[in-house]
């Protein structure tokens, strides 16, 4: 809504000015008060709430100097309305001198006008309202018959008995008014739009802002600059004064036109140490001064520090600790016990065991009960990306560092765990160049993005892990044993599932039971009995192939109890290897493979004094396979 003010000097011109407002197509943008008052009333008004004030001659003018914030605008009068207004004088009171009396903007030009028509007139114009007594009296006194002019000249008219007669304003006139204060307000909305989004950029941002003209003087500032001066004024000083140690750089950046970045100076005053760029301004093809960003180096650090844990709250934290490692077994409480004591060191751990031992579920009770818990957990599988991708995770990059990259570049791995702790799964399996780059993270505490020219400092613990041993690569050359001893700080052994026999059952059971839950079905029920045949079984894949095996019980079982030929399928699914076994024995006669598989069975059991357990581990096989071959052989 636009709010319009009008002042006008007569009731008549009200009601013009009311027409106009409501045949004007933006009628409902606009929202205006008419207000009819003489010249020596204006100068008490209060126009502050209004976006413009139009207004006629000296009410115009005095305005402008009362309220100078808010933008006037005069209904001009036109020439042809001061001549109209000169020959009604002459038509109705036989005037053949007549004075215009006032101030407006054509009443010179519409003089002479009237002059080349054969009409004398004499200008009376005076610089202020309050003098427009003495051009009455004056223009009677020269032998003026007549005057026209505005409301307040037709009173000192009346006064001095001269014939008078008012320039009225036209309905051209305060159209082409209203449509300028229109365009006006709209056009100061907008420089105020940008003025206030100009100081709130220079206000809101977290560096020292200075501009700094040709001359080396200081002509805008913000309130961080200021602070980095401990609070003195800055406005209108010369820079060398100001900031002595930037002037130099300040010079050099003018003669050269180019910006100069990333100098460090310490401030004498305010003892901080600053990052700062000079950035020429060109206008016209000229430089007109310099834009200099002062960055505090602390605040830089403590932001870093903010977007690392920001980072961590997208999902860089640890979710398991050693209450969720579900065991009973005594070889589990005393890895667990060392893993507990290990926690608290700084040191780089190692996790060594066979495949689906639970590294990871390791590494995570460590890093959560360590005194970096409240720090980022970044987790990588070495193994699942090629040699530069791997370097690209780790490290990161700067943009344009190679094809594809993301615009302003890419945090790495080290950067994200920062106050945290890394987990390299798999770490044997990295090559020899990405060895000797994190070789030299964990021997200098900083990384280089790749790309770049500049170092970042990290603080991060390192937890690896792995199936094989580093240090047997390292004697076959493919792994640096100086790194080895680097990882290999506290070592932790896994042991495999089937070292712990006794927490089978109840692995299995909470696989089950979360089954169970996922899908909303009753756990079944196991035999005591049956819980023997899941506790000798080898379990190669270890916890991984518990899962699996729980995963095809739950998806074989029918019943409300899972039965002894539902677990064995679950544990041996047929295999093609098992196919191409069959069908090798199926090239020989009955007579020469089924007696004789019978009687090793037999003999096995004979000298295990029918120990099944005893005689699978003669026989190479599992239990569950010879229990198989027993129920087929009667």
């Amino acid at each position: 809504m636009i709010r319009l003010l009008f002042i006008v000097p007569y009731p008549e011109l009200e009601k013009t000015i009311t027409y106009i407002l409501d045949n004007h197509p933006e009628r409902r943008r606009i929202s205006a008060k008419i207000l009819v008052r003489s010249v020596d009333e204006v100068e008490q008004l209060s126009v502050a709430d209004y976006d413009a004030v139009i207004a006629r001659g000296y009410s115009s003018r005095l305005l402008r100097s009362t309220s100078p914030q808010t933008p006037v605008l005069d209904m001009v009068i036109s020439g042809y309305d001061i001549m109209r207004t000169v020959m009604e004088c002459k038509k109705v009171y036989g005037a053949r001198k007549v004075a215009i009396c006032g101030f407006f903007g054509k009443i010179y030009e519409a003089a002479d006008l009237c002059r080349e028509f054969g009409c004398e007139v004499e200008v009376y114009s005076p610089d202020t309202y309050r003098e427009l007594e003495k051009k009455v009296r004056d223009a009677k006194k020269n032998g003026c018959d007549a005057l026209i002019g505005g409301f307040s000249s037709g009173r000192y008219a009346k006064e001095y008995q001269i014939p008078f007669r008012l320039i009225r304003t036209g309905e051209d006139t305060v159209l082409l008014a209203l449509n300028e204060a229109i365009r006006t307000v709209e056009e100061v909305r907008k420089e105020r739009l940008r003025s206030e989004t100009y100081k709130t950029i220079i206000y809101s941002s977290k560096n020292g802002i200075l501009f700094v003209d040709r001359s080396g003087t200081v002509k805008v500032r913000n309130h961080i600059a200021r602070m980095m001066n401990n609070e003195k004024s800055l406005m209108n000083r010369p820079l060398k004064e100001a900031f002595p140690m930037l002037y130099p750089v300040y010079k050099e950046a003018l003669s050269s036109g180019q910006e100069i970045a990333g100098r460090i100076f310490k401030l004498p005053v305010s003892q901080i140490t600053v990052s700062v760029s000079f950035t020429p301004v060109i206008a016209n093809e000229k430089i007109s001064g310099i834009v200099i960003l002062m960055t505090d180096i602390t605040q830089v650090q403590k932001l870093e520090g903010q977007i690392r844990r920001k980072l961590s709250e997208k999902g860089l934290r640890a979710k398991y600790t050693f209450e969720d490692i579900i065991h009973e077994s005594k070889i589990m409480d005393d890895t667990i016990e060392t893993a507990r004591r290990y926690a608290l060191s700084e040191s780089n751990v190692i996790l060594v065991g066979e495949t689906g031992t639970g590294k990871e579920l390791f590494a995570q009770s460590i890093h959560n009960g360590s005194n970096r818990k409240n720090g980022p957990f970044v987790a990588i599988n070495c193994a699942a990306l090629p040699e530069n991708l791997l370097e690209s995770e780790l490290f990161g990059y700067v943009e344009g560092a190679f094809t594809g990259t993301v615009k302003g570049g890419k945090m790495g791995l080290f950067e994200q765990a920062h106050g945290g702790t890394l987990f390299l799964d798999e770490i044997g399996e990295i090559s020899l160049s990405i060895q000797t780059k994190l070789l030299r993270v964990l021997q200098e505490r900083e990384i280089r993005r790749i790309g770049d020219n500049k170092v970042i400092s990290v603080d991060v613990r390192i937890v690896s892990a792995t199936n094989k041993s580093i240090h047997m690569l390292a004697k076959q050359g493919l792994f640096r044993r100086d790194l080895a001893y680097r990882l290999d700080v506290l070592r932790i052994f896994l042991p495999p599932l089937r070292q712990r026999g006794q927490d089978i059952p109840l692995l299995f059971l909470r696989l089950l039971q979360q089954l169970g839950k996922e899908q909303n079905r009753p756990v079944p029920r196991i035999e005591p009995a049956d819980w023997k045949i899941l506790e000798e079984h080898s379990f190669l894949g270890n916890v991984r192939e518990l899962q699996n095996v729980a995963e095809r019980v739950w998806a074989l079982s029918s019943g409300g109890r899972i039965t002894q030929e539902e677990l064995i399928a679950a544990m041996e699914p047929p295999d093609l290897e098992m196919d191409m076994d069959i069908g090798k024995e199926r090239e020989r006669t009955d007579e020469e493979s089924l007696p004789n598989e019978r009687a090793m069975i037999q003999q096995a059991l004979a000298l295990c004094r029918g120990n099944q357990t005893k005689a699978a581990k003669m026989l190479g096989i599992d239990r569950s396979t010879l229990w198989r071959k027993m129920k087929k052989y009667g």
